[in-house]
């Protein structure tokens, strides 16, 4: 029985990991990591950036859409789905006696931490799964009708979802961690320099060929 435990535990973090880490196709960090340093973006360029170049704003959506539909599916309701983040930590806490990892068996208060932890988040995860269930994947009448009251109706903060999934990386993280001493490594930082360099390169075509246009 502790074997079998332990090799679910092992291939269910493998998994988490790989929809985190993976870049084929992008994991949950490289969509932070792109939303993000767009958004960081946007800040410093106010709305000179839709000057620079207008489908920038197209962009950041689309990427704010699929950061919410990756967040969604780790964190469904655990009766729905056996594969959310939440029924892997409430099965950690059933079972953390039985399972090993280099630093030792976890603690079932460290584990509860964890669920609490996500659980703190519950405003932002909900207003993400309204947006998902009534808009992206199912599209019901009211927005059939009216699709800008999606937004009114599941309002999101940006700060408060980087924050979400930060949560759900980290999560992931010590658990991997904990059982091999060491994270799997991600390009996160490659996508900050990636959108940087090419919001600078859209700048400097804009203004060679369109002198004035940005002053």
């Amino acid at each position: 029985m502790k074997a079998q435990i332990q090799a679910n535990y092992e291939q269910r973090l493998t998994r988490y990991a790989a929809l985190i880490h993976g870049n084929e196709p992008p994991g949950l960090a490289a969509k932070l990591a792109t939303y993000s340093s767009l958004l960081t973006q946007q800040a410093r360029h106010g709305e000179r950036l839709w000057r620079i170049e207008p489908l920038l704003a197209l962009i950041i959506r689309s990427v704010e859409v699929d950061l919410h539909l990756a967040t969604a599916k780790l964190l469904e309701n655990p009766k729905r789905s056996d594969r959310s983040l939440f029924n892997f930590l409430e099965f950690c806490l059933e079972n953390w006696g039985n399972i090993s990892s280099k630093s030792g068996p976890p603690s079932g208060r460290a584990i509860q931490d964890q669920l609490d932890e996500l659980e703190a988040h519950r405003t932002t995860i909900t207003m993400i799964m309204g947006r998902r269930d009534k808009f992206f994947a199912h599209l019901d009448k009211r927005y059939f009708a009216d699709p800008a009251a999606i937004c009114t109706d599941y309002p999101l903060n940006e700060r408060a979802v980087i924050d979400l999934v930060n949560c759900v990386i980290s999560i992931v993280g010590s658990h991997q961690r904990s059982l091999h001493g060491s994270l799997n490594f991600h390009l996160g930082e490659f996508y900050v320099i990636a959108v940087d360099n090419m919001v600078r390169n859209l700048e400097a075509g804009r203004r060679a060929n369109f002198p004035g246009q940005l002053d």
